[in-house]
């Protein structure tokens, strides 16, 4: 296949940096705007001029980008593909780091220590050192030597730089590297050995970065050791969706660009295939606002479509199911398939309402990027609680409960119990009290069934509040949340979510439900095995979104202090929450709704919200506040189309 033939389909600015001759290149590439076609036609263009495939080396940043690349140039150049260097950073990284393995003080077969062998290297190096080594100062210091290693906070504590030491050390010896030492040895031999630069700097004569608005300060020093200033560089990326600064990614490199290399050449992808103009003038209006960025203007070429909606509701409870009414007539009334709706939210716990309105309205859904709910363990646990309550022969129940939290009986003890009562024909929890049972265990035993008893004769007979909080105090269920995080944070989400079901079986009984009626309720909603995206509305983080695309976006949670989430605000980082929502609205292909709660409960009080200012930053002649203008388009055919999917519903159409 031919580079004129391929490309063919190519706009005017594409057609300038697929073809682009020679020296720095950067390539602004703005939301939809085809970016990763521009680099793998570049890729495959310098292929195609008898460019050395292994004087090409192309990285970006997830495995996952990576292998879509790799796939998209194998359908594009067949087996020449194959030889070509399309990875990681860290890929890259632990490449230089094997070839070079002596000179970095390991062996060629050296291993890459994450997760649990990284916190049991430095566990030893913190007991060896006679320093608490709990799992919270585990992670706690691992994430400070992160941040020292990739030059994220300055060296001030003696200490910390001891416990860096040994513990380099200790990897040293055991032949590892976790994943910063494959951002900082290679930085090491770069600079240390100028054959092994030029070694590299052949390898890497045409160097390609994507997404390079997502790259930290050492990798950036390693584009500067690889490609001198006159170098084949070419980097794509948006410097309005650089969204990722708490990790380490610093917009600035942009900038850093045309002052390292002189003769850069700037070319701007502003022709936008995906949104309609409405989204991307409430966008591009938007994103002006931030001082920090290159600058340049979407336009669209899908025509002007509708404008932005902004709803209000009094609560997130009746916003999650208006957006799940929504989405239902939408569907019900257009040929849109379900996975062409997706609800966008700044933080995690706000599925929490949405999945639930999900499920009450029958709508298949998956969440990305995060657990549903109701396979927390936190509710899981609170539920084998529940289910042994109403059921006492229940033993599934049983054994869950009875481990959560631990009480010192293993699998004999438990065993023994299972084998009582198949003998005497009970359940477990009735074997706990039989008063034939002589097991060691059997003080504890009796106790939990005591427990057991006085609980349910509270959900029995007491209130719904007082009685959920019984659950919550007697089986030590919070205390051992709150001993066993590791940290404030991740104890108080586990807690909102026992209080989320606390909530739930509170409505319940206020409208006469009982304890089995509940649970039923519960298992119909939880009962959601298909794990596979397709055909289901996605429900996702707008962190998780980045690089995604959907025919129609609800944005919940338009509140200030969510989204902009309130620590921006106190970090003065207003132009990366900006960012953020330039992302959530350039998602949306046809149809953008912005939304947010009047009231909205924080530890367990109801406060007033005010809007977000992202709502009013935007032209406000592309947006349309349905609720506060009854007698607009958006707002007639909204009503519209709910009525059209009801008559559709029972058959009247």
């Amino acid at each position: 296949m031919s580079a004129v033939s391929s490309t063919s389909q190519l706009n005017e600015e594409q057609y300038r940096a697929v073809f682009h001759r020679g020296g720095p290149l950067l390539v602004l590439a703005g939301a939809g705007s085809g970016k990763t076609r521009v680099i793998t036609e570049r890729i495959a263009a310098l292929v195609e001029r008898d460019v050395p495939e292994k004087a090409i080396t192309a990285v970006t940043f997830t495995n996952k980008a990576a292998r879509e690349m790799r796939g998209r140039l194998q359908e594009r150049l067949g087996e020449k593909s194959k030889k070509l260097r399309i990875c990681t950073f860290h890929s890259l990284g632990l490449a230089i780091v094997r070839e070079h393995a002596k000179l970095a003080g390991r062996r060629a077969n050296v291993s890459i220590f994450a997760g649990a062998e990284q916190k049991s290297a430095m566990k030893s190096v913190l007991s060896e050192m006679k320093l608490p080594a709990d799992a919270d100062q585990v992670d706690r210091t691992l994430s400070r030597i992160s941040s020292l290693k990739n030059g994220l906070m300055e060296q001030h504590d003696n200490q910390l730089a001891d416990v860096r030491a040994h513990y380099d050390e200790l990897l040293q010896r055991m032949n590892a590297v976790d994943f910063d030492d494959l951002m900082v040895l290679p930085i090491s031999l770069l600079e240390e050995h100028a054959d092994i630069r030029a070694l590299w700097q052949s390898r890497c004569r045409h160097f390609l970065v994507d997404e390079y608005q997502d790259s930290s300060r050492i990798q950036y020093a390693w584009v500067r050791l690889l490609v001198p200033d006159d170098g084949n560089l070419t980097v794509v990326g948006d410097d309005d969706q650089s969204i990722y600064g708490w990790r380490g990614a610093e917009v600035k490199n942009l900038f850093q660009l045309q002052r390292d290399y002189p003769t850069l050449t700037v070319i701007r992808l502003e022709e936008n295939y995906r949104s309609t103009g409405s989204i991307l003038a409430a966008s591009n209006s938007l994103i002006a606002k931030n001082s920090e960025r290159l600058g340049k203007t979407l336009r669209s070429n899908l025509g002007q479509g509708k404008p932005v909606r902004v709803w209000e509701s009094p609560n997130p409870e009746e916003e999650a199911r208006r957006v799940a009414g929504d989405i239902k007539a939408r569907r019900a009334t257009s040929d849109v398939e379900w996975d062409g709706f997706c609800v966008l939210y700044r933080a995690s716990y706000q599925a929490r309402a949405v999945e639930i309105a999900m499920r009450e309205a029958q709508i298949p859904y998956h969440i990305s990027g995060g657990l549903s709910f109701f396979d927390r363990a936190e509710i899981q646990d609170a539920l084998a609680y529940l289910r042994l309550l109403a059921n006492a022969d229940d033993d599934l129940a049983f054994m869950r409960a009875i481990a959560r939290p631990r009480r010192g009986i293993g699998a004999k003890a438990l065993g023994d119990l299972g084998d009582f009562a198949m003998h005497n024909g009970c359940s477990l929890l009735g074997a706990c009290t039989h008063e034939d049972l002589t097991h060691q265990r059997a003080v504890s035993l009796r106790e939990f069934g005591d427990m057991m008893a006085a609980l349910e004769f509270q959900f029995r007979h007491g209130e719904a509040d007082e009685a959920f909080d019984a659950l919550l105090d007697m089986t030590l269920l919070e205390a051992a949340i709150r001993a066993e995080a590791d940290s404030e944070d991740i104890a108080e989400r586990r807690m909102g979510n026992l209080m989320e079901l606390r909530r739930w079986w509170i409505l319940h009984t206020e409208k006469g439900g009982d304890l089995p009626d509940f649970l039923q309720h519960i298992f119909l909603l939880a009962d959601k095995s298909d794990d596979d995206p397709s055909g289901q509305v996605r429900l996702m983080t707008v962190h998780g979104a980045k690089g995604l695309e959907f025919d129609h976006v609800y944005v919940i949670g338009m509140e200030d202090g969510i989204f902009p989430h309130s620590s921006a605000l106190e970090e003065n980082r207003m132009e990366e929450e900006r960012r953020l929502m330039y992302v959530a609205m350039t998602r949306a292909r046809f149809h953008l709704t912005l939304s947010y709660a009047r009231v909205r409960s924080r530890f367990g009080q109801k406060e007033k919200t005010a809007p977000s200012p992202f709502l009013t930053e935007p032209d406000q002649s592309v947006m349309r506040w349905v609720d506060k203008e009854l007698d607009s388009e958006e707002a007639k055919a909204e009503a519209e189309d709910h009525m059209a999917a009801m008559r559709k519903a029972l058959g009247l159409d």
